[in-house]
């Protein structure tokens, strides 16, 4: 049985009586006409990448490996203890190598107590310092291989999609090293391809997320990817998470809460986001722009089907809050409304 997901923290001990869905009624908007609107209001518009994954690092450990110059395995130098050696150069070479890294008491003790460990380093620029990426078991070792080997194939315009499957197999694994990773790559995909992976991935790969606090601010994916794989259990959680999220202004993965509903319910869920959300004159920014990316999200790479219900939502945005006027234009020019 799966777990009640929510955004509070004692949403099971609150037994409350949801008021119905209302409407205003809908203002037609011309597309045209609501983009020239857009310019009239804010003429300089500046595009940019719409995504749900605020509290991300921006870059991953095989951003990393990938970028670096030299990508090597240490381990204490017996020579010099508290001092990391490289074992083997998996990327650049060893010519002039000084790595004066420090090794900590924490990380000699794992290395001293499982020989088949490294500490992964890296290079960034030729001459660059040395740092430290990761403490690597076998298997990680294995993943740091095979990046390096195929990350070349990640170029042009089936490499992102090539890059989400690549790290599918490591989703859910039980090293947190290689969960986190596999995690943070797959959420980096387009939303396409975060549906397409959906499909295959287990409940319980999903579950840690969810649960445990430490993970809080990259929930979206698994909110995202419960609207896919979930059972209608979780489907009606995600649509309670989402009311209990507007009911008591509340702004942490919103954007995923209200971009999963739209997927499950599509334009009931713009319509509620137009009328609790966009005709209210006192939400707050943070509110307007997190359910305004879901939006973007469907009408760019998802639900496109809903596309023209966005564009009228829009259309009360515009109305009730000008200072959205940016973004919304950006939005319209690339779907040449």
């Amino acid at each position: 049985m799966s777990k009640r997901i929510g955004v509070t923290a004692d949403a099971a001990s609150r037994d409350l009586h949801w008021a119905r869905y209302w409407s205003l009624p809908e203002r037609r908007y011309s597309a045209r006409a609501l983009l020239v609107a857009v310019f009239l209001v804010h003429p300089l518009v500046t595009a940019s990448a719409c995504t749900l994954c605020i509290g991300y690092p921006e870059k991953s450990a095989a951003d990393v490996l990938i970028e670096s110059w030299a990508v090597a395995l240490a381990r204490e130098d017996p020579q010099q203890p508290f001092t990391l050696v490289p074992v083997e150069f998996l990327k650049g070479d060893d010519s002039g190598v000084n790595i004066d890294l420090f090794l900590d008491s924490r990380t000699r003790r794992a290395l001293a107590g499982d020989p088949s460990r490294t500490v992964v380093i890296v290079q960034e620029k030729k001459g660059d310092p040395w740092r430290r990426l990761a403490l690597a078991g076998p298997e990680y070792e294995t993943m740091v291989r095979r990046i390096l080997l195929v990350a070349p194939q990640w170029q042009g315009g089936e490499g992102r999609l090539k890059r989400a499957e690549f790290f599918l197999p490591w989703f859910g694994h039980e090293d947190p090293a290689i969960y986190d990773l596999a995690y943070l790559e797959i959420a980096r995909a387009p939303y396409p391809v975060i549906k397409r992976i959906s499909s295959v991935v287990a409940r319980e790969h999903i579950e840690p997320i969810l649960n445990r606090p430490q993970y809080l601010r990259w929930r979206w994916l698994a909110i995202l990817m419960l609207a896919h794989c979930g059972d209608a259990k979780d489907k009606h959680d995600i649509l309670h998470a989402f009311r209990d999220a507007e009911r008591f202004r509340l702004s942490i993965n919103l954007a995923a809460w209200a971009a999963a509903s739209i997927e499950i319910e599509g334009a009931s869920a713009v319509s509620l986001i137009e009328d609790r959300y966009f005709a209210v004159p006192d939400r707050s920014d943070k509110e307007l722009k997190e359910v305004f990316r879901a939006l973007s999200l469907h009408g760019n790479e998802g639900r496109i089907e809903v596309r023209g219900r966005i564009v009228a939502a829009y259309g009360k945005l515009l109305a009730v809050h000008p200072e959205m006027s940016a973004s919304i234009a950006n939005d319209l020019l690339a779907w040449k409304r």
